[in-house]
């Protein structure tokens, strides 16, 4: 994989040299050295590439949110993956689903 990067600015590049599915996670420190972790799936496609969705790739592409995405206790949360296709653009056939806090 790549080196990590660390800046003190929100905003990045980092150029890609193959086509596929990379997972970027970014990790946030705050002024109380607390930090907090986010991440996407980035996809990356040939150059001259027409059709992004139709590219083939081995692995699916997946991609989530959450709305609220700062919930409270108790408060459901609703979690979308709907954008997320196999490599032919066609819908998803399963999607197992871990929240992080233990429950079934």
């Amino acid at each position: 994989g790549s080196p990590k990067k660390t800046t003190k600015q929100p905003l990045t590049k980092h150029p890609y040299e193959k086509a596929g599915s990379y997972p970027v996670t970014v990790t946030v420190t705050d002024k109380h050295n607390q930090t907090a972790d986010a991440s996407i799936n980035q996809r990356v496609v040939p150059p001259g590439s027409r059709n992004l969705i139709s590219y083939p790739t081995e692995d699916p592409y997946v991609t989530v949110s959450s709305t609220p995405t700062q919930a409270k206790v108790n408060e459901p949360v609703k979690f979308d993956a709907s954008p997320s296709h196999d490599m032919d653009g066609e819908p998803l056939k399963k999607y197992i689903w871990d929240f992080g806090d233990g429950s079934p």
